[in-house]
This record gives structure tokens, C-alpha cells and sequence, in this order.
């Protein structure tokens, strides 16, 4: 996945579950979801995705910083094997 199409993803996820408006709030996932795909692969920013689109189906709202902090994780496990 590319990281344009994960922010058109988390778009919609948030779109149907809120009424906070998907473009401006997914837009703020851009940098990490970048970063992921420098660092990793389509997977890897498809995983991030999965991961921020599970929490705001479930009510959270990340904000940037958190959607970081996630993919910093994830390139982590993408990176050192796991450990």
C-alpha cells in the first residue's frame, strides 16, 4: 500500500464512523505513514493503517504524534526481526 492510499483509507474509516470529517483529520497521518513506506514496505504502511483505523473505529482519535509513535513500533518489529 502506498501511503496515499492508506490516508484515503483512514479518510473513510473516519468518515463513517464520525462526523469529524476525514479529509482534514487523516491528512495529519500523512508524514508517518511516509515515513513508514521510506523504511518499510506497502505492508508495513498497510499494518499502520490497520492499526490506526482499529482505534478509530473504536472511538480514539490519534493525533499525529500517536500515529508516529505507532509507526515508529511497527518499523521497530519490520526492522530488528521482531525483537
Amino acid at each position: 500500500m502506498r501511503p496515499g492510499e492508506a490516508v484515503r483509507q483512514i479518510e473513510y474509516v473516519i468518515d463513517a464512523t464520525t462526523t469529524d470529517g476525514g479529509r482534514r483529520c487523516a491528512a495529519g497521518y500523512r508524514p508517518a505513514f511516509e515515513r513508514v513506506h521510506a523504511a518499510g514496505d506497502g505492508d508495513d504502511v498497510a499494518d499502520l493503517a490497520a492499526v490506526l483505523g482499529e482505534e478509530v473505529r473504536d472511538g480514539a482519535r490519534p493525533d499525529p504524534t500517536e500515529a508516529g509513535r505507532v509507526a515508529d513500533e511497527l518499523l521497530g518489529v519490520a526492522t530488528d526481526g521482531g525483537e
